[in-house]
């Protein structure tokens, strides 16, 4: 079997699906592996009003915190991804995403489910021969809310 070197662009749909898939499992700790030291991440509410603004070292307490013991699950699809440089690139995903909490678990949990829709607006730099999130603003188009 021969391997296939994967392109740049390849390495940044993996770089967007490994956040996925570590928000998902609540690993947040190995999420802040994936920014660069100085990016910062940026939530905004569907009226674009900023929700509020994060740094990768506040990553994982920050994003851990909010979600507690809820259970999230994220999509992103339909990548739009432009190389600024060799080392830097900007993307548009489309996202989606859930929050649900057992309430007989977790009897303060804010809500049942939170259902979220938008784009993750993102920008990259390779450091060290790696991709990295140099930062990201979530921008929401919707929010439902399941008490």
């Amino acid at each position: 079997m021969s391997v296939t070197a994967h392109s740049d662009i390849d390495q940044i749909r993996e770089l967007r699906a490994r956040y996925c898939r570590l928000a998902d499992t609540k690993r947040w700790e190995a999420m802040a592996d994936l920014f660069t030291d100085d990016a910062v991440m940026h939530f905004h509410r569907p009226d674009g009003t900023l929700s509020h603004s994060v740094t990768a070292a506040e990553f994982p307490a920050s994003v851990g915190g909010r979600v507690g013991t809820g259970q999230p699950v994220h999509h992103v699809f339909s990548h739009e991804i432009e190389f600024t440089s060799d080392s830097t690139a900007s993307g548009v995903w489309a996202m989606e995403d859930y929050v649900f909490y057992d309430r007989q678990a977790d009897s303060a949990a804010p809500f049942t489910r939170m259902h979220g829709l938008g784009h993750y607006h993102d920008t990259y730099r390779k450091v060290d021969d790696v991709w990295r999130i140099a930062g990201f603003k979530l921008s929401r188009l919707r929010i439902d809310i399941t008490d």
